[in-house]
């Protein structure tokens, strides 16, 4: 009975965390320890993520690279380029792009759009490594309205 029961309990914990991973072509969505992630791989191992936590404050919507391995050198600055479209954005101490300043929160509002509308991404860092992304999938992974900001979640009603 034990055992019966503790593979019922497997099963589900099972179950309900694979209901929440979508994947669609070239783009995949989970839930990790409260964080949405959404995020995309290219041949060569390198990743986008997308990183969305609506109730955190603080830390709670970043955009992470990794290109062959590493991270955007911190307080450095790295380019997107959407189809034919480039930004740059401010990379954080810790090596992610957060979104808790005016300008931040209006850049990943514009990728997060991008993203949806948009067919490779290219991103490269300071250091001159860069990565291409293929975009299929992700209109469908990412949700229509962006994930809220950062600086949106500390300014709201101000």
């Amino acid at each position: 009975m034990k055992r019966l029961l503790s593979i019922a309990v497997i099963v589900t914990s099972f179950l309900s965390s694979s209901a929440q991973a979508t994947s669609v072509d070239k783009w995949n969505s989970d839930k990790i320890q409260g964080f949405d992630r959404y995020w995309t791989t290219n041949n060569e191992g390198s990743s986008f993520v997308v990183w969305c936590n609506p109730k955190r404050r603080l830390n709670g919507t970043l955009l992470q690279v990794l290109i062959e391995g590493k991270s955007p050198r911190p307080l450095s600055r790295v380019k997107l380029v959407l189809d034919r479209q480039a930004l740059e954005l401010q990379v954080n101490k810790q090596g992610y792009i957060d979104t808790n300043c005016p300008t931040c929160s209006d850049g990943f509002d514009y990728v997060w759009h991008m993203l949806r509308s948009s067919h490779s991404l290219v991103v490269k860092f300071e250091n001159d490594l860069a990565a291409g992304f293929s975009l299929r999938g992700a209109k469908q992974v990412l949700p229509g309205p962006a994930c809220p900001t950062d600086w949106k979640k500390n300014h709201s009603g101000t």
